[in-house]
This record gives C-alpha cells, structure tokens and sequence, in this order.
C-alpha cells in the first residue's frame, strides 16, 4: 500500500495542512526561479544578489563576511569567494574597522548602490499583488507567517534573526500582548519585526 505523505494527491484532496505546506513550497520555488533571473540579467550570482541587497540595507556593524554568512546561512569561504567577486567588479569597498584593523566592513560603491536598487525590483510583482489585498488580511497572512518563521527557528538553523520574540527588548505573551521596551509602546501582531534595527540580543 503506497504511504500517503504532503504531496500526494490524496492528501492534498482532504488535508488543508498538505495544501499548505505545498503552497509555501511553491512560492518559495517562484521567489527562487525570479531572483535566479534578475541576478542573470544582472550579470551576478544570486547570492551576490543577496549580499548586494543586505549590505545596503543595513549598518556597516553587521556588514562583515562573518555576519553575512550567518545571516544568508552559508559558510564563510563561500560568503568570502562571493564577496571577492563583488570587490572585483567595482560593486563592494571592504573598509578597514578602526578598533579592529584585522576586521572590515564592507560598503557599496556607487556602482554597487544603483545595481542594488535594481535587484531589489525581483520582488516588484510580488509587491504589486500584496498592494491590491485589503489590510486586514495582509495582518492576518503576516502574523500567520511570522508565527511560522518563529516555530522554526531553533539554536542550530534559521540563520540570525532580529525578530521581537528573541530581542531583550520585547515584553508580551507572544500571543496578542506585545510591547516594545525601547520604543516604549504596545505593538499590534502586524508590527512584530522581523529585521530590527533596534534590535538587542538575549544573555
């Protein structure tokens, strides 16, 4: 007798948790496939898209091959070859910390700003269908979403997240109380972050 799993058609006919994890799946695979072709028109790797994408939006604290590779969950050599990459297509300056000149931060040129710019617009159709949903239900699709990422998240995988559940700041039920302690005010489940930049790691 042939085992039913999420993807088999039986399951998918009854079972609303097997339609969902194949939903997730495939817009996961369309977000790949369109982020694969701008970094091709690009003339870049994916990866040095999303590096390309991190470093210009956030601070040169985090802006470290060290950071990034935990960020984008891969290793440093791979982060280090694409970063080098970057540096010698004119698109990244690696500038040296002056508390630590064996550490360095790495910074967009002028190039690299306008080509960053650019592979964001992956995303544009995406951006285009969430426009046109009404409010409440893009709360709901995102709290529903966030409580997903938050489940997976564990010691060993999901990379560094500067989410509300795991900063020193947050204090809440993790259900519908929430509060910001540096921004001193209550948060709807909608305002729960994801990429913080107030964010303060837990000791």
């Amino acid at each position: 007798m042939k085992r039913n799993t999420n993807f088999s058609p039986e399951q998918l006919l009854t079972n609303i948790d097997a339609r969902l994890l194949l939903s997730l799946q495939r817009l996961s695979d369309m977000l790949k496939a369109m982020q694969w072709e701008q970094a091709r028109m690009l003339g870049i790797t994916p990866l040095q898209l999303q590096i390309l994408l991190f470093v210009g939006y956030h601070p040169p604290v985090v802006n470290k091959a060290a950071s990034i590779a935990s960020e984008l969950q891969v290793s440093r050599p791979t982060i280090s070859d694409a970063v080098g990459s970057l540096v010698s297509k004119g698109l990244l300056e690696m500038h040296a910390d002056k508390r630590d000149r064996r550490s360095y931060s790495l910074v967009l040129t002028g190039t690299g700003m306008q080509l960053m710019k650019q592979a964001s617009e992956y995303m544009g159709q995406l951006k285009d269908l969430l426009d046109k949903k009404p409010e409440q239900e893009k709360n709901n699709l995102y709290h529903s979403v966030y409580s997903i990422i938050t489940g997976l998240l564990t010691a060993d995988k999901g990379g560094v997240q500067r989410m509300c559940f795991n900063c020193a700041h947050y204090n809440g039920n993790k259900k519908r109380q929430h509060e910001c302690l540096f921004l001193k005010k209550s948060l709807l489940s909608a305002e729960l972050q994801l990429d913080c930049s107030y964010h303060s790691t837990l000791s």
